[in-house]
């Protein structure tokens, strides 16, 4: 660790979960973290792992800005790494890190191919031609383009924008995922969602069981580390973030499939694979590739790879010191997260759940399991307990402003990203 006290690394979007992890991380191989956000204060710059937080323009509203004040704070305070977060942050620093390198290491992939993976459009075409498992989908480029393909589309369909997040004039918005149970439901969906009616998208079949998630880290293409997790419980329970998941053995032919992807991308960096594993066949199927740190990241420190480290080691040309295996079976409960998931399920209509969810008074009784064989918390721990306490006054505060809409909305808790999913 002697060897990384003199490095000054800058993270992003401390209010997630996973800029959280990578603070430990990093400020516990020695390194001073500094942690930017929008607000003063936030989760990962509670940590005691944090040198100092910096509050910088906000990446959705005011790119620009956000991009310029990068620029300075690398150079006036000597920033050694810089290390962006969510697929916003992740898009503009990367389309700036030829720019930021004259100064700082960057921990981002190419720009082309971070472009490529998160246009699920040009993601799904290639996986396809790979032979990966894609859902059934249907490629809609707005509202215009959907009556020819409307006696094609089986129900219930899901549907998605073709980018996690659009940058439009007035900044970036989210695209969520929606569910539509008929052609009517289709049709209305279609009409009263911005993000759908002029943007390209995807209509898929729905595609029942687990979630599964491959992270790895490349080095040019070049697979350096693997680790796999099972979501048990995401929020909300018809599918998105993890709350409550679990580590699993890499299965090879996943690990050969995330090669097959990346490889000839020249991916650098880390990514995420995101499966559903086809309760009708066993078959995993390719949902979306996330070029950037996931929400479950810290299961994988707890459980022996230490992404945000090896990424760092990568990044500043220093050798990666990747371990052979992991231990599987450690769990990791992301607890407010998964409040919201038990508030969401008592709250709200199954309609968009499948028969397989379990009952509403099991989900009370399997919420109620606080201690279990290999079970870590993602966000209180023990030596670092202040971000626990910075969330859970942040979740307290969005209760009373919005008591009854909040929890039924699952967005009370921070930590999940905003309006959206990280894995």
């Amino acid at each position: 660790m002697s060897g990384f006290r003199d490095i000054k690394a800058f993270v992003t979007d401390g209010d997630e979960r996973p800029a959280l992890a990578i603070t430990r991380s990093l400020g516990g191989r020695g390194m001073s973290v500094l942690v930017g956000e929008e607000r003063a204060v936030s989760l990962a710059s509670s940590s005691r792992s944090c040198v100092r937080h910096v509050t910088y323009p906000s990446p959705y509203r005011s790119p620009e800005a956000f991009d310029r004040f990068v620029q300075d704070l690398v150079e006036r305070e000597r920033v050694d790494l810089v290390v962006p977060v969510t697929d916003v942050t992740t898009h503009l620093v990367a389309r700036h890190q030829d720019a930021l390198r004259r100064r700082a290491a960057v921990a981002a992939p190419p720009f082309e191919a971070f472009e490529i993976v998160s246009n699920k459009w040009s993601l799904l075409h290639r996986a396809a031609q790979c032979g990966i498992p894609i859902p059934r989908t249907h490629f809609v480029d707005g509202l215009s383009a959907l009556p020819p393909l409307l006696s094609q589309i089986g129900y219930p369909a899901v549907l998605k924008p073709a980018r996690s997040r659009i940058l439009t004039d007035a900044g970036w918005v989210a695209g969520s995922v929606q569910y539509a149970h008929t052609e009517s439901d289709l049709l209305r969906l279609y009409r009263a969602t911005e993000c759908l009616r002029s943007h390209p998208s995807l209509i898929q079949e729905r595609i029942v069981g687990p979630g599964l998630g491959v992270f790895v880290l490349c080095d040019h293409g070049r697979l350096l580390a693997a680790f796999a997790h099972r979501r048990l419980r995401e929020k909300p329970p018809s599918g998105g973030v993890s709350v409550l998941c679990e580590s699993v053995a890499v299965d090879p032919e996943l690990r050969r499939q995330a090669v097959q992807l990346l490889e000839p991308l020249g991916w650098h960096g880390v990514a995420m694979m995101e499966y559903k594993q086809d309760r009708r066949t066993g078959t995993p199927v390719l949902m979306e590739v996330n070029g950037r740190f996931w929400g479950s990241l810290q299961l994988a420190v707890d459980a022996g790879i230490d992404f945000p480290f090896l990424s760092a080691q990568l990044a500043l040309g220093r050798r990666s010191d990747a371990p052979a295996a992991y231990e599987v079976g450690v769990s990791s409960r992301w607890l407010l997260g998964d409040l919201d998931h038990l508030l969401i399920r008592l709250l709200r209509s199954d309609r968009d759940l499948p028969d397989t969810v379990p009952s509403k008074l099991q989900t009370i009784v399997n919420f109620l399991k606080f201690a279990t064989p290999g079970l870590r918390y993602d966000v209180f721990r023990r030596g670092d307990p202040r971000p626990a306490f910075h969330e859970l006054h942040q979740y307290v505060k969005a209760l009373f402003e919005s008591p009854a809409i909040a929890p039924a909305c699952g967005q009370v808790a921070v930590g999940g990203e905003r309006a959206g999913t990280i894995g």
